[in-house]
C-alpha cells in the first residue's frame, strides 16, 4: 500500500516538473548501470538460464534502454535484438550502442502484420510518458488516471502520434531464447506475428499484462506453454496476478532452466 502511495506521489510531482524529464531519464540510466541493479527485479529470471544456451534475447518495446541494461546485467554476452518504433528513442539507443556489436536496435514496432501504423504517445501536463506509448490509442491514454496521479485532470492528457514502421517477428529470421514483450496492450499481436518463430525455437516469453488479454490464455493452450512468475529467485507455476508473466514450454524448462 505504502509503495503505491509513494509511486503516485512521484508521478504527480514529475508531471509538474516536466522540464526535468531528460535529466531524470539520464540519471536513472546511470544510477542503474553504476549500482548494477535491474530496472525490474523480474529480469533476475535470466540468471536461471543455463550459460551457453544458444539464441538471442529479443527486447520488444525498448523505450529508454532499461531492458537492454537489465538483460546485460544477468547475461553480459547476450546478443540483443531491440525493437523501438518511436524514432526519437530509437535514435538515442542507436547512438548509445553503436560501438556494441552485440546490440542491434531496430526502429520498428512488432505486430501481427507489416505496414505503417500510428504510434500514440501520451503526456500529462507536459510530461511525456514515452514508456506508455502504444499502437493502440485506448491503451495509450487510459493508464494515466485518478488512481495513479493525485488531483487528476483529464483535460491535461494529450496524445501525440507519429507514423512508424511495423514488421512481424516471423519475417526477421531470428533465433530467440528469450523475448520480453512490453507494448502497452498489443502483446498478443506481437506473439501472433511471431508464431512460427515461437514454435521453432520455443523461447521463454516475458509478457506484461498477461491476465488482461484472454487471447493469451488460448495461446498457452494451443502452443503447450505454461505460465510462471518469478518469486524469491525461482520460477513459480501460475500467473498469480503478477505484472510480468513468464510463458515457458516444458521442453524449454527442462533443457535451459537451472532447477533449484
Amino acid at each position: 500500500m505504502m509503495k503505491s502511495v509513494v509511486k503516485k506521489a512521484i508521478r504527480t510531482a514529475q508531471s509538474e516538473l516536466w522540464f526535468l524529464k531528460e535529466a531524470k531519464d539520464e540519471f536513472y540510466y546511470r544510477y542503474r548501470k553504476f549500482s548494477r541493479k535491474p530496472h525490474d527485479k523480474d529480469f533476475g529470471v535470466i540468471a536461471l538460464i543455463k550459460k551457453g544456451e544458444p539464441g538471442c534475447f529479443i527486447d520488444v518495446g525498448a523505450n529508454q534502454g532499461q531492458s537492454i541494461e537489465s538483460i546485460r546485467l544477468f547475461a553480459p554476452r547476450a546478443r540483443i535484438e531491440s525493437f523501438e518504433p518511436n524514432p526519437g528513442l530509437a535514435q538515442k539507443l542507436t547512438a548509445r550502442y553503436q560501438a556494441d556489436p552485440l546490440v542491434n536496435v531496430h526502429n520498428v514496432g512488432l505486430s501481427d502484420h507489416p505496414g505503417l501504423m500510428e504510434l500514440y504517445v501520451p503526456s500529462y501536463k507536459g510530461f511525456v510518458y514515452d514508456g506508455l506509448a502504444s499502437l493502440d490509442i485506448e491503451s495509450a491514454k487510459s493508464w494515466i488516471n485518478a488512481d495513479r496521479v493525485y488531483f487528476f485532470k483529464p483535460d491535461a492528457i494529450e496524445i501525440a502520434k507519429c507514423r512508424c514502421t511495423v514488421e512481424t517477428l516471423d519475417t526477421l529470421n531470428l533465433d530467440p531464447i528469450f523475448i520480453k514483450i512490453d507494448v502497452q496492450g498489443t502483446e498478443y499481436s506481437v506473439i501472433e506475428g511471431g508464431l512460427e518463430t515461437v514454435r521453432k525455437h520455443q523461447p521463454i516469453l516475458m509478457v506484461e499484462g498477461f491476465e488482461e488479454d484472454p487471447r493469451l490464455a488460448g495461446f498457452l493452450a494451443s502452443e503447450n506453454y505454461d505460465p510462471y512468475v518469478f518469486s524469491d529467485g525461482k520460477l513459480v507455476p501460475g500467473a498469480h496476478h503478477a505484472v510480468n508473466t513468464f510463458l515457458i514450454t516444458k521442453a524449454r524448462l527442462e533443457k535451459s532452466i537451472i532447477q533449484p
